[in-house]
């Protein structure tokens, strides 16, 4: 993913920030909506959740010991995402946010999205901060030289709005540079025929240098 700077809008839709959120930006097509979980019912008359999209629910499942830690993610697409998610709501407890990607002109098809969620998920798999609800990855679908950049490239703003938007499961961890252990101080020592003997053969002082550990 690039780093280019860029501006993304946020309407917080019922004035709670925490609540139902759109997002989008200058130059692309896309809109992104996040959702609580219990306000699914409002949400689902908005107009974009008719239209084809991909789709990510978010949440935490109990009693996995393994991994509390991690939140649980289901990537799907659907040529009307409310149906979709209307779906899960009956048959997926886990989930607690949803998060759904879809266009402000219609302009995703069935195969765009299908390859959005078979690379959604790659990309979960790799960064290894989630586990997925998912049974297997679709197939890739096929898609035209021209279909594939603009599915790439719609791929390209979902991830880096999704951070923004609180989701950071597809995110690659970073290495952290190990601290460098401090050089170990080694004893300060003179060699015998440096030290000073001071007195008689049968009364000999002899000088030792100090340190702070003692003698």
């Amino acid at each position: 993913m690039d780093s280019d700077p860029f501006t993304i809008r946020i309407f917080v839709v019922d004035g709670d920030p925490a609540g139902v959120r759109l997002i989008d930006r200058m130059n692309w097509t896309g809109v992104g909506i996040v959702f609580p979980r219990d306000q699914w019912q409002s949400v689902r008359i908005r107009a974009e959740l008719n239209r084809t999209g991909i789709y990510i629910l978010v949440g935490y499942k109990e009693g996995d010991a393994e991994d509390d830690d991690l939140p649980t993610l289901y990537i799907g697409e659907g040529d009307a995402v409310k149906d979709r998610i209307d779906s899960h709501v009956q048959t997926k407890e886990f989930w607690e946010h949803g998060y759904v990607f879809t266009t402000s002109n219609n302009g995703l098809n069935k195969a765009h999205v299908r390859w959005l969620e078979r690379e959604l998920i790659q990309q979960a798999k790799k960064a290894g901060r989630s586990k997925l609800d998912n049974g297997t990855a679709p197939s890739e679908p096929p898609l035209s030289e021209a279909e594939r950049a603009d599915s790439r490239a719609f791929l390209r703003e979902i991830l880096q709005v999704l951070p923004i938007m609180g989701l950071r499961a597809f995110e690659e961890p970073k290495p952290v540079a190990t601290p460098r252990a401090p050089p170990s101080i080694a004893p300060i020592s003179a060699p015998m025929s440096a030290v000073p003997v001071i007195g008689s053969p049968d009364d000999v002082v002899i000088v030792v240098p100090a340190q702070e550990g003692g003698f």
